[in-house]
């Protein structure tokens, strides 16, 4: 999309960007036209510049696929009451699917 912006950083291509309409002020602090992205991250970049997300660490992912801490207490009084091992069940499953690195 194309906004005014300034090249912050040469290398990375990442610039600031003016998300108003004012163009003069814009071209008036070094501002010009340029075609830019926002990244995942929300950083302006110049089109085709924008860095490639991460992929999730095992703990996000993790984080991702816990239960509440509620569900997980909840679990717990059940397991507890049923003579289960539901919430442990679960723990390991996602443990084991998202192992440390």
């Amino acid at each position: 999309m194309k906004k005014y912006a300034k090249i912050e950083n040469q290398e990375t291509k990442e610039c600031s960007v003016g998300l108003g309409t004012n163009a003069a002020f814009y071209k008036s602090i070094g501002m010009t036209e340029m075609e830019v992205e926002q990244a995942y991250n929300g950083r302006w970049y110049l089109e085709g510049y924008v860095p490639p997300k991460p992929e999730p660490t095992y703990v996000e992912k993790r984080l991702a696929e816990y239960p509440s801490l509620a569900d997980q207490l909840d679990m717990i009084y059940w397991d507890k009451l049923n003579n289960t091992n539901l919430w442990q069940e679960k723990i390991t499953e996602i443990k084991t699917k998202y192992p440390k690195v």
